[in-house]
């Protein structure tokens, strides 16, 4: 059976190799272990069956991934508000200048709202357009709305020495307005210390406000506030956070970062039920607990959120790491709040009429569902951003001389498109024309219908399909009824095999 699913693997990912796996059982071994390195050198190991899964339906949806990982595609940029910023961010620009405009409207007090897709593509970014459009929704996406309204362009993402970029650079070029290297916060490529727009605004006595679906310790959120060579030192970040009195309002996952070594979270708060976690620290310390002694709020439910009083600052933590995935949410999920909820919670507590102030919103489920060549996870985490576009817009129109908003992202993740494919000449589109001649196409450029189709038949996110599935019946059985996608016993052999040592992989 295995010896049968090496030569599986090889047709499916290395069609060229195909001649060599059906050689000698030695010279069958080494192809494999081959495989097995390239597998690990450019998707890492733990995702192939996310790949695989795509390369296998690819032919039915015509989405094409070309990687697991970041890219160096150019990301959309909407804005609008006052001309005097949004005109620096139209056209094509590098991601830094993004910091510098949003230093340059701190400077002039004016409101701040942005909001980060993180890995969010063109294409991405397309996916819901493309939904209404099918639907004959005439109503446009807040990014249409936006761009169209205000400005647009592309953002070019890359790190001060390469092309490809992580969310710790690429965040800290748009917070602080200077690129740095792969995987520092909020520091120059020598280690020196930035200062960021959000640093800046609390200089000037704004409201300020860190919301993400992520952890709030993760890369994007991070670069507003701290200061590292590594963004994987979450616990040092999670105590500059503390120490830094710079974020007002802060909401996000990443609790284990907060609580002391050798405890859960159930030990100290009330709603235990979805906090049933260990601490992710090293030491003693309750940064919970040293928040609240700085006269910090603390809630950990959309109960708490919304009972909230808004003379005083608050840190929510709603989850271990991230948030749960906005296509996996359902009756067990609704006493954690979505991005849409923090989001607009956040704005009505710092916004009043004695100060001005800056929010920094992040949609981080793009980029783990792209990272799991997940398109109909991405859809829907592309949704959610629409929506709180949709609250911030409406911030932005209650004083839309004193208020910036932006969109964009940090980077591109998967190298997400949908492409056309051909067809043999038995499916061949026909059609006969006003003048008699007859029109024959075999290439097929997925129809509305079926793009739609596609879309709305996936209840979960690949990584729960998959994690979920524990033999091939059942993995089989899973991918239809949840992802809408009929495969074949050796199809499902191949991915259970790929899911041996299955672990979700983020970046």
């Amino acid at each position: 059976m295995i010896k049968r699913i090496y030569q599986i693997v090889c047709i499916v990912l290395f069609a060229g190799a195909i001649t060599a796996c059906v050689q000698s059982t030695a010279k069958e071994t080494e192809l494999h272990e081959n495989l097995v390195n390239s597998e690990s050198e450019f998707w890492f190991q733990r995702s192939i069956s996310h790949v695989l899964l795509n390369r296998i339906v690819s032919k039915k949806t015509q989405v094409v991934w070309s990687t697991n990982f970041h890219t160096a595609a150019p990301v959309p940029i909407g804005a609008v508000g006052p001309e005097k910023y949004t005109k620096k961010l139209q056209g094509i620009i590098q991601n830094d200048s993004i910091g510098r405009v949003l230093k340059e409207a701190v400077a002039d007090n004016m409101n701040v709202i942005l909001v980060i897709g993180d890995g969010m593509g063109n294409m991405h970014m397309a996916l819901p357009v493309y939904k209404r459009y099918a639907e004959k929704n005439k109503k446009p996406t807040m990014f249409e709305q936006i761009m169209k309204e205000g400005t647009c362009g592309y953002v070019y993402t890359g790190t001060s020495r390469g092309l490809v970029t992580g969310s710790a650079a690429s965040g800290t070029a748009i917070a602080c307005g200077q690129k740095t290297l792969m995987n520092m916060i909020g520091v120059d490529s020598t280690g020196m210390m930035l200062e960021s727009a959000m640093s800046l605004a609390k200089k000037k006595n704004y409201k300020t406000a860190l919301v993400t679906d992520a952890g709030i310790t993760d890369a994007t959120p991070a670069a507003f506030y701290a200061h590292i060579f590594d963004r994987d030192l979450e616990n040092r970040v999670a105590m500059q956070l503390l120490l830094c009195d710079e974020v007002d309002v802060i909401f996000g996952g990443g609790a284990s970062r907060f609580i002391p070594k050798g405890t859960k979270f159930s030990d100290f708060e009330q709603y235990a039920g979805q906090f049933d976690f260990d601490s992710s620290r090293k030491d003693s310390l309750n940064l919970i607990e040293e928040f609240k002694k700085k006269s910090y709020q603390f809630c950990c439910s959309t109960e708490q959120l919304e009972q909230l009083k808004k003379e005083k600052k608050v840190l929510g933590l709603f989850a271990e790491g991230g948030l749960p995935a906005p296509i996996n949410r359902d009756s067990s999920t609704m006493n954690i709040p979505t991005v849409k909820e923090m989001g607009e919670k956040a704005l009505e507590l710092i916004s009043n009429n004695q100060s001005p102030y800056f929010a920094m919103i992040e949609c981080a489920r793009i980029d783990w569902e792209a990272h799991d060549n997940d398109i109909g996870a991405v859809y829907e985490a592309v949704e959610d951003m629409n929506r709180v576009l949709e609250s911030a817009y409406a911030y932005y129109k209650k004083d839309p001389e004193k208020t910036l908003l932006i969109f964009t992202s940090d980077h591109e993740t998967g190298g997400l498109e949908i492409a056309y494919r051909k067809m043999p000449k038995e499916e061949a589109f026909r059609k006969k024309l006003a003048n008699g001649d007859e029109w024959i196409n075999l290439t097929n450029p997925l129809s509305y219908k079926q793009y739609l189709t596609n879309l709305n038949q996936q209840k979960k996110t690949v990584s729960k399909v998959l994690s979920g599935s524990h033999s091939t019946q059942e993995l089989k059985q899973n991918i239809h009824r949840l992802l809408g996608f009929k495969i074949t016993d050796e199809e499902a052999e191949l991915l259970l095999y790929s899911m041996t040592d299955y672990k979700k992989y983020k970046d």
